[in-house]
């Protein structure tokens, strides 16, 4: 199964609010994808997965990969994931509008940090790093990503 519902308790106890996070395998299959896209492309990025609170499920370093890509990549996922948007919105405002906007926690303006929905939910979100350039990287990821989200089975209610 590639999302699963985890449901958590209010503090009352009397309702729940179920979330809907990737699950190990999903991340694992998302991973698979990109190291094989990744070689059929010769290219060596670093990959990061989180699930939709930004913590990394699933990682990769390829052989002949950039020093420094294995934190920009987990980063870069962990931005998307915990602001629900894709990072190049930062970086897109970054450059045009706030200079300062990387200097609030949390936020990473950089290409190639894209979420992973399930229909309109976010579910996950991916981070490369260490491509042959922005647009590269950027193509890459989302690339990926909406091959993925086709995969994913509809929501449960």
């Amino acid at each position: 199964m590639l999302v699963m519902p985890w449901a958590v308790a209010a503090e009352n106890g009397s309702a729940l609010r179920a979330t809907v996070n990737l699950s190990l395998g999903g991340a694992g299959m998302l991973l698979d994808n990109a190291v094989a896209k990744a070689i059929s492309e010769g290219v060596h990025p670093c990959i990061a997965v989180t699930d939709a609170n930004g913590y990394l499920l699933a990682f990769k370093r390829m052989d002949g990969a950039a020093p420094g890509c294995v934190e920009a990549a987990i980063k870069k996922a962990n931005s998307a994931a915990i602001n629900d948007v894709d990072t190049v919105v930062f970086y897109d405002l970054a450059r045009k509008e706030n200079l300062q906007l990387g200097s609030i926690p949390g936020i990473l303006p950089a290409v190639a940090g894209v979420v992973i929905r399930q229909k309109a939910r976010a579910v996950g979100a991916i981070g490369i790093a260490g491509g042959a350039s922005d647009a590269q990287e950027q193509r890459f990821a989302t690339e990926l990503v909406r091959a993925f989200e086709k995969t994913l089975p509809a929501p449960h209610p």
